[in-house]
């Protein structure tokens, strides 16, 4: 029996016990089916006016790594650095799921000759219980290329940031001009008359995407701070470094790492109940044991994102598209999105978007949720709102010592919303805001 064959009867076999798998497990991996396609991925970063970025650069001397930053700036288009041209070339993202950034859960679902299925206690294409995921804490499953097929993938890619004025605590931003947000992009559709028009997102991936923030706040003791001097991006009014982090294939240990979850789009459920909010519980392992992982006190939660449609203020996404084709020879679909995003726009998508507002203190949405994990619409419009969550923080910055951070993006698997998608492209912006303000509990 050929794989074409075993996939379309694993798809239907899941679909006629959907019913169970909602009885059984607390939340709807996708399974066996079409993912958010990461190629060509577009992430920036903007540190608003406190906070400078710059980019990774990596030296090989007799196979020993050494990581230091490139030049300072206020912002950072990782599409413009050759260091990060394997963002471009990905697999797509598929559900997994973390609590740590150090140890990723992969799904592993019943095939054809497993012994439950064998005994008709499983079926083909249903998930497995998380005791079962396979645990990658080597980065195995982090950025793939697209030549590669497997059950679960995310990405990573590491960056500098500084704080030129003073000792302050970093947070995830709404932000004035950049902003933070996570869109789906609107594709571009021929209509009857040949014209094109802009299709709204469904939002899957929106609704259950997450960036995490990996911080080790440690000096960097090496040689790194020597090749930092000697290379061209070198500012001498940086003295010292902080972060280190192993390269794939090396494991990390938890104690000295810190991690921040950032879920954008919170309140946004492709099933059409938006305005309410689900407590995930991502996985984590204790001891040898895979468990359901409180996040409150690493969890940064967003609001609703949107594209700037014609009834907003400003200039809507569909103006600007119809400014990039017009007078163009367009045939496709694909040519239009390709004249639309990377031609025209470039990957300035901030002044077309309408970001949503911040929860300010995370540990509010455990509090006041009604039962069931769910914040209703009335207790999540009391929830006090603001242009960051004030109860989580990435990491404090000293003054003038650049700080690495890792940050992963990656399409939870505990999430109820996510559920089965179609191949889809989006938009990542963060902008790293510094503050004075202590973190409180």
């Amino acid at each position: 029996m050929n794989k074409t064959l075993l996939k379309l009867m694993a798809v239907i076999t899941a679909l006629v016990l959907s019913v169970v798998m909602i009885v059984t497990i607390s939340y709807a991996w996708t399974t066996l089916s079409t993912a958010p396609i990461a190629e060509g991925i577009q992430i920036s970063i903007g540190g608003g006016n406190t906070i400078m970025v710059a980019p990774n650069l990596v030296k090989n001397v007799n196979g020993e790594i050494y990581c230091y930053p490139g030049f300072f700036e206020d912002t950072l288009n990782f599409s413009r650095y050759d260091e990060y041209d394997y963002l471009d070339t990905l697999a797509n993202l598929t559900p997994v799921s973390t609590s740590d950034g150090i140890n990723w859960f992969i799904p592993e679902y019943y095939d054809i000759l497993d012994t439950d299925v064998l005994n008709g206690t499983a079926s083909v294409g249903t998930l497995k219980p998380i005791s079962e995921f396979t645990v990658d804490s080597y980065l195995e499953y982090a950025n793939i290329p697209n030549t590669n097929i497997n059950n679960g993938y995310y990405i990573f890619l590491d960056f500098w940031v500084v704080s030129p004025a003073s000792n302050c605590t970093l947070r995830v931003s709404s932000g004035d001009d950049g902003g933070s947000y996570l869109l789906e992009l609107m594709s571009p559709v021929i209509k009857a008359d040949g014209s094109f028009t802009l299709n709204q997102p469904k939002e899957n991936v929106a609704a259950s995407a997450r960036v995490g923030f990996l911080v080790n706040p440690d000096y960097v003791t090496d040689e790194t701070m020597l090749y930092y001097q000697q290379s061209y991006a070198y500012s001498e009014q940086y003295k010292k470094l902080r972060g280190t982090y192993g390269s794939q294939g090396e494991k990390l240990y938890s104690d000295s790492y810190r991690f921040t979850i950032y879920e954008p789009n919170g309140d946004v459920h492709p099933d059409g109940t938006d305005g309410t909010y689900t407590i995930t519980s991502p996985l984590g392992l204790d001891g040898d044991n895979i468990v359901y992982t409180d996040i409150c006190d690493r969890l940064t939660v967003q609001l609703q994102n949107r594209w700037n449609t014609s009834a907003d203020v400003g200039i809507s996404l569909e103006e600007v598209f119809h400014t990039a084709i017009a007078g163009k020879n367009i045939n496709s679909e694909q040519e239009a999105k390709n004249e639309l995003y990377n031609k025209y726009l470039q990957g300035n998508y901030a002044p077309y978007v309408t970001r949503g507002d911040f929860i300010v203190n995370s540990g509010d949405l455990y509090t006041y949720y009604s039962g069931g994990n769910i914040v209703d619409e009335h207790e999540l419009n009391a929830v006090n709102k603001g242009g960051a969550t004030e109860s989580t923080y990435i990491v404090s910055l000293e003054k003038n010592v650049p700080q690495r951070i890792r940050m992963f993006v990656w399409i939870e698997g505990q999430d109820p919303d996510c559920t089965v998608v179609e191949a889809t492209d989006f938009a990542l912006g963060i902008e790293l805001a510094g503050s004075n303000q202590e973190v409180y509990e």
